[in-house]
């Protein structure tokens, strides 16, 4: 029956196409036409203009209510690459985020939003990023979010804090100044503080602004944003690099190690004064192997006891992935030869010692009870600012990093070749993916460790001394005063 009404329709259809073919007029229906008549007259009446219509309200939504710090849930949700909605996923053959990465993401969108106050994201306004801006130039970078209070406070307070300190400050000062006290110099003048020391860095403001605008970027596709420049507010980071990447001279190098953590300190917990103590810990190894190995501040830091390895009768780093950190980069994966002065110094029987304790870490004491934080920044927070401060050549700029450049620099001087120089560093160098831990490659690397200057020959091996395990225990928070 279906086919039959079908074929019926098709039959009538090529009628009409015979009709038309033959009379083309009969596709057109007559078009009346009619006398022309004049158009009645009629009165002029005023037009009152319609009533204008009001804007249409948008759609209500998760998108149009959500808060800045609900979209990067949403944004670490969407993308495996962040570590996903609890930080474990990932993308096949990428590392997630780390959780330091995460908060530093987390960090201006919380900002942006105690600026808002309380107004969602889909109504952020060029405004709120120039208000958020001149909240940056009003913090102490040296001091801001340090404590466990401030973290608590909102960006706005601790502004409001640090402006009442500085007034504070400045009449301090001015009343010193009027009592012309002998106890009043320079160096005591520095403690107050003044607008001028206001202001975060340009590197870490440049990371809130690419943060904030990759965040905002992403959720315009999901709700429409007012236009935002966030080209006003990232700044070229002026200073010289090549001063602050500067490397130590070999003479700098034996004026580091004649201070007392390597000749001496007087106590466990006063370890820059003269004294008759030798303790194997983070205060010695790390400078030592940073200036024998060139490895970054948190490979050495978060190295584990079975990362240093002996393999073929060649001791080893292993700078590898563990349960304490993550390397920076794919790249960053490699094995180095332990330097002859690091074997004299005793790093192996250090290693034993601590299996022996029953230690997993190279330097458990860098260790926080609350898991939170790098083992490198604990090391930089609590150990290397003392001992720069003793060293008057260590520049603003110069720090850890720039034990790697004095080992990276000794292997150029050396004509170390570029492809076990990479090696060495833990850089990516195109077309060289074979060989790096071969048995035949392991040597080349110790050719490139051997580059570096010897600057302890002065110091003499002492019996494996371990911190108390008191003192080895992961460190716990600061209570809040």
């Amino acid at each position: 029956m279906a086919r039959k009404v079908v074929n019926e329709a098709r039959i009538v259809a090529i009628r009409e196409f015979r009709e038309v073919l033959a009379n083309p007029g009969a596709a057109y229906g007559p078009v009346p036409i009619a006398e022309y008549a004049p158009a009645p007259q009629y009165p002029t009446v005023p037009v009152t203009p319609a009533a204008p219509v009001p804007p249409q309200t948008a759609v209500a939504g998760p998108w149009a209510t959500m808060t800045p710090t609900e979209a990067v849930e949403e944004f670490f949700a969407e993308h495996p690459r962040t570590g996903g909605a609890d930080g474990t996923e990932s993308r096949s053959g990428e590392k997630p985020w780390t959780a330091k990465t995460r908060e530093q993401f987390r960090l201006p969108a919380q900002f942006l939003e105690e600026v808002m106050g309380e107004r969602p994201l889909a109504q952020v306004t060029q405004k709120d990023l120039v208000n958020l801006n001149s909240c940056f130039q009003k913090l102490h970078g040296a001091t801001f979010r340090k404590s466990k209070r401030q973290r608590e406070m909102t960006i706005q307070e601790i502004v409001e804090e640090y402006a009442a300190k500085i007034a504070n400050d400045k009449e301090a000062a001015k009343r010193d100044a009027e009592r012309k006290s002998s106890k009043t110099e320079a160096g005591e003048a520095a403690q107050y503080l003044t607008e001028d020391d206001l202001g975060l860095n340009a590197i870490t403001t440049n990371r809130h602004w690419g943060f904030l605008r990759q965040l905002t970027d992403w959720f315009r596709d999901y709700h429409p944003l007012a236009k935002l420049d966030y080209g006003a507010f990232i700044v070229k980071d002026g200073r010289n690099q090549r001063s602050l990447r500067s490397a130590y001279t070999p003479a700098q190098g034996e004026e580091l190690f004649r201070l007392p953590p390597w000749t001496g300190g007087k106590s466990h917990l006063k370890r820059m004064e003269a004294g008759d103590l030798l303790v194997h810990d983070a205060w010695y190894w790390v400078p030592l192997i940073a200036w024998y190995s060139g490895m970054r501040r948190d490979e050495i830091c978060g190295l584990e006891v079975g990362d240093v390895v002996e393999e073929h009768g060649v001791w080893l780093f292993h700078i590898r992935d563990n349960e304490t950190r993550r390397i920076k980069t794919i790249s960053s994966e490699r094995k180095l030869p332990v330097a002859d002065e690091l074997r004299r110094l005793g790093l192996p029987a250090y290693v034993a010692a601590l299996r022996d304790a029953g230690e997993m870490l190279l330097f458990p004491e860098l260790a926080a009870e609350s898991g939170k934080g790098t083992m490198g920044d604990a090391y930089y927070k609590r150990i290397w600012t003392k001992i720069a401060k003793a060293l008057p050549f260590v520049s603003g700029g110069q720090g850890i990093h720039a034990f790697r450049h004095t080992a990276i620099n000794s292997l150029k001087g050396a004509k170390i070749s570029e492809a076990v120089a990479a090696d060495f560093a833990g850089h990516a160098l195109e077309g060289e993916t074979q060989g790096r831990y071969s048995k035949d490659h392991i040597p080349l690397l110790k050719e490139a460790v051997d580059a570096i200057p010897v600057v302890t020959k002065h110091l003499m091996p002492f019996d494996t001394t371990l911190l108390p395990d008191r003192l080895r225990r992961p460190r716990a928070a600061r209570k809040a005063a």
